[in-house]
């Protein structure tokens, strides 16, 4: 038996005016998908726990079967395993955004979605002149970089209140700015930033192309180096995962997956869809299950990009699910369809509602629904409270 799970991040949406009361997924065109409904289960999945954000890491850690209250540490770390980064109990990483900033308002959390070889200019720019003994910056992907504070859990800086960029756009920055003890250093660090980037060359040059500079970092999401048991162990199964998202990739690395790396996998709406699909079909000859994860549909949430929202779900449903079912028999396949979370273009950011899924495979009974779509969802009594046991459902049940 072999196992397909595709994740549409932030998919979910609430119904539109513009579409009449329906939602994105509602009026994308997804035969696959339906397919899937009918010759499978649809039901909803509690993603995140009570008491946590509504945010990626959170979501993934449950999806891929593992409670976030035993082993949630926070998200840097997570995006440090796949950069490579060594990390001591002692040291405390931070996501650092590339942001533009504007009158002392946040603009925009991905700096114009930057280049990777501008980010990287830039993140060689923070450490000439932010850089220290404790402090280090990574380059990522795009906008989504790292800071490394050496022996910051001495000054309990994990422990600060920080806020994701994408849910304060258009918001000032001195409300949002971390807050707890010690909070200064951090501060300090984002407030510099700005002097820094603001006159660089890079930055004037962006501007003149009609670009959103990279004016400014944004430091959140701390955490220190988590504890995860190893997925074989768990679940008795072999994985791999794809996405083009370092936090996704880090919790593939912790959980001992293969990480395939797919040329032209973006984490925007240009991602290499089909690539996706057809690395994970390659992979399946090896592992027993593959984890495939697709930014677009998050991206499309966050800027609030109706017609883009529902283009990516329709290219996730011809290139990446399409792909599968031509080459898998759902006789010895099972396949799993399940966002991390609601990103509503309304709220521009995630909320924390149960998300719809949909199984169909070899043991799974068919429930002859002709439409994945939230509302259906909600109609079936098949529910997970607790998400590792979502997990369990794929492979044991």
């Amino acid at each position: 038996m072999k196992y397909v799970v595709i994740v549409p991040d932030g998919a979910p949406d609430y119904p539109c005016e513009e579409l009449e009361g329906k939602t994105p997924l509602e009026v994308a065109e997804t035969p696959n998908m339906d397919y899937l409904a009918k010759e499978g289960l649809i039901g909803r999945v509690k993603t995140i726990p009570r008491g946590f954000n509504p945010s990626s890491d959170v979501a993934n850690l449950s999806l891929l079967g593992y409670e976030p209250e035993k082993y949630y540490t926070g998200r840097g770390p997570l995006e440090a395993a796949n950069l490579g980064i060594e990390l001591s109990l002692k040291d405390v990483a931070f996501r650092c955004n590339l942001i533009t900033e504007v009158d002392g308002i946040l603009s925009d959390y991905s700096a114009g979605h930057i280049s990777n070889r501008e980010a990287q200019i830039i993140i060689d720019i923070l450490n000439k002149n932010l850089g220290s003994s404790q402090i280090r910056f990574f380059p990522g992907v795009s906008y989504r970089n790292l800071m490394v504070f050496k022996g910051g859990r001495e000054f309990n800086l994990q422990n600060l209140k920080t806020f994701p960029p994408h849910d304060i756009i258009g918001s000032p920055i001195d409300k949002f700015l971390p807050k707890g003890e010690n909070s200064q250093y951090i501060t300090e660090l984002i407030q510099k930033s700005r002097d820094i980037l603001s006159n660089h060359e890079i930055n004037t040059v962006r501007v003149d192309l009609g670009e959103n500079p990279a004016n400014m970092i944004w430091l959140w999401g701390q955490g220190v180096k988590p504890q995860i048991p190893d997925f074989k162990e768990r679940f008795g199964k072999k994985g791999a995962i794809i996405s083009a998202v370092d936090l996704i990739k880090g919790i593939g690395r912790i959980i001992g997956f293969r990480v395939i790396e797919v040329e032209g996998a973006t984490g925007f709406y240009d991602t290499n869809y089909q690539g996706k699909a057809k690395s994970a079909l390659r992979a399946l000859e090896e592992v027993d299950l593959v984890y495939i994860h697709i930014e677009a549909t998050d991206e499309a949430g966050h800027n609030q990009d109706l017609r883009m929202k529902i283009t990516c779900l329709e290219r996730i449903d011809k290139l990446v699910l399409g792909t599968i079912l031509a080459e898998r028999n759902l006789k010895d396949t099972r396949i799993l369809i399940v966002p991390d979370h609601f990103t509503p273009l309304s709220k521009r950011t995630h909320t924390p509602e149960p998300v719809p899924f949909v199984i169909a495979g070899e043991g799974i009974p068919g429930s002859m629904t002709s439409r994945f779509s939230e509302e259906e969802a909600q109609r079936s009594s098949l529910y997970f409270e607790k998400p590792s046991l979502l997990m369990e459902y794929l492979i044991k049940k």
